[in-house]
C-alpha cells in the first residue's frame, strides 16, 4: 500500500518537473453576459411587473486561463418578470446573447504548460489571433430588496448554457489532440450567482454595482456598473473575464 502510494506520488512529481501536465482551454461561451438588470425605479415598485431590455456591448484587453488580448462585441435581450406582483421583491430572467471577436493563447497556468505547448506558442501559428462566435442562453431567479428609501441590495442564482464555434475551437479541437486539455467540446453549461448593490438618485434614476460569478469546473468573475434613467434608458461599464473591459448601453421596454 505504502509502496504503491510512493510510487503514485513520485510519478506526479516527475510530471511536474517534466512540464507534462496540459494547461486548459475552454469555450469563449464560458463566459459572463453582459446583461444589466433593470431594477425597480421606486421603492416597493412603481414600475411594470414585466420588463424587456436589450444591450450592445464591446469589450477590448480581454484576458482568461490560457487566453489573452482578445476583443469581443455583442448584444444581449433580456425578459425580467415579477410574479408576485410589481412591488415584489422577487423576480425571474430569462436571457439570451451573442457575441464575437477574436483573441490570441498563452500559458497562464506556468505549473501546468508542457514543453511541447511552449513550442507551439513560438511558432507563428501560436501568435496568431484567432476567431469566434458564441450563444448563451441563461435563465435566473432572485430577490430584491429596498434597504431604506435609497438603497438598493440583491441576489441572483441560475444555469446559463452557451454554444459557438469558429477558429479558436478549431484550434482548441487541433491542440486537444495532445498538447491541451479542453474543458469541453463548444457548448456546455454552467451555473451562474449574482450580488448587486444600488443607490436610487431621486428623479434621476438608479445607479447599481453587479457581481457576476459563473461556476463550473472554473470560476469567472465580473463586475457591472450601470446607470438607470427613468426614461428606460441605461448605459454602463464592464470588466469581466473572457470578454474584457468596454462599455455597454441599451434600453428597458415596460408593460
Amino acid at each position: 500500500m505504502k509502496k504503491s502510494f510512493l510510487v503514485g506520488f513520485l510519478s506526479i512529481a516527475a510530471m511536474s518537473l517534466c512540464g507534462c501536465l496540459n494547461p486548459h482551454l475552454s469555450s469563449m461561451g464560458a463566459s459572463q453576459m453582459i446583461v444589466a438588470h433593470q431594477p425597480r425605479l421606486a421603492v416597493n415598485g412603481d414600475s411594470s411587473a414585466m420588463t424587456v431590455s436589450v444591450n450592445a456591448f464591446g469589450g477590448a484587453k480581454m484576458t482568461g486561463r490560457n487566453i489573452k488580448d482578445g476583443f469581443t462585441g455583442g448584444a444581449t435581450a433580456s425578459l425580467n418578470y415579477r410574479p408576485m406582483g410589481l412591488s415584489s421583491p422577487f423576480y425571474v430572467e430569462a436571457s439570451l446573447g451573442a457575441k464575437g471577436g477574436n483573441v490570441s493563447l498563452e500559458c497562464s497556468e506556468s505549473g501546468k504548460c508542457n514543453d511541447a505547448y511552449y513550442k507551439w506558442l513560438a511558432s507563428s501559428a501560436g501568435k496568431k489571433k484567432y476567431s469566434f462566435w458564441n450563444m448563451q442562453e441563461r435563465l435566473a431567479g432572485g430577490v430584491d430588496f429596498d434597504l431604506g428609501p435609497y438603497v438598493i441590495f440583491g441576489m441572483g442564482v441560475g444555469v446559463q448554457l452557451f454554444e459557438g464555434a469558429g477558429e479558436f475551437d478549431d484550434i482548441r479541437d487541433y491542440l486537444g489532440k495532445s498538447i491541451v486539455d479542453n474543458d469541453d467540446e463548444g457548448f456546455g453549461m454552467k451555473l451562474y450567482s449574482s450580488a448587486r448593490i444600488g443607490a436610487r438618485l431621486g428623479s434621476k434614476g438608479v445607479i447599481a454595482l453587479d457581481a457576476d460569478f459563473m461556476w463550473l469546473k472554473t470560476m469567472n468573475f465580473g463586475l457591472m456598473l450601470n446607470y438607470y434613467h427613468p426614461s428606460g434608458f441605461y448605459g454602463g461599464i464592464f470588466g469581466a473575464e473572457k470578454v474584457g473591459y468596454g462599455v455597454n448601453f441599451g434600453k428597458t421596454f415596460r408593460f
